[in-house]
């Protein structure tokens, strides 16, 4: 799948990455300008309570992981199924993003087609291809690097830890701007 299949709207910095500033983060203006399929009626609102709950289980489970790399006698094979997790969780909340940010359709539905191909992956494609150019959503991306990560160094080295960190922690930062976007 070539990076121009999955380039075409942006996810989070919600298919809005030239609105958002560097750290991932929009304006309150610029979120009132996001257009939004409006909730007309109760099962559409039972749906983004439903999507409210399952990014409060990615928060707590992102903060589990993060703890977790803590543990001395974590695994390898207990993070990247922690980021699995994660993986399923963004999946979720993509659906009703999806439903509620029309505009992002085609490329949501697109990158959730990547997800069988991250076991042939490599780092730096990822990287380059699909996190700093914004190609993928960050609720997906940053455990898709976590997986990728704790397959390249099985035994955990302090470096592989800090950066699992790092993209753990980064994508709590983005949990917020998903929360105004799709659920609000």
């Amino acid at each position: 799948m070539s990076k121009s299949f999955l380039y075409s709207i942006l996810f989070i910095s919600i298919c809005f990455s030239p609105l958002s500033n560097s750290s991932g983060t929009m304006s309150e203006k610029q979120i009132e300008n996001v257009k939004k399929t409006e909730i007309e009626n109760e099962d559409q609102r039972q749906r983004i309570s439903i999507t409210a709950g399952l990014l409060a289980a990615y928060e707590f489970a992102a903060k589990k992981l993060i703890n977790n790399l803590e543990n001395e006698s974590s695994t390898s094979k207990a993070i990247s199924k922690q980021a699995e997790v994660l993986l399923v969780l963004s999946e979720d909340i993509i659906a009703s993003a999806r439903f509620r940010l029309p505009q992002c359709d085609e490329y949501l539905t697109k990158t959730l087609a990547l997800k069988d191909s991250l076991n042939d992956m490599s780092h730096e494609t990822l990287e380059k291809d699909y996190h700093h150019d914004a190609a993928l959503p960050n609720l997906f991306v940053h455990p898709a690097t976590v997986i990728i990560l704790t397959r390249d160094d099985p035994s955990l080295n302090n470096a592989t830890k800090s950066s699992i960190n790092a993209e753990i922690t980064e994508v709590l930062g983005h949990t917020e701007l998903v929360r105004q976007l799709v659920i609000y």
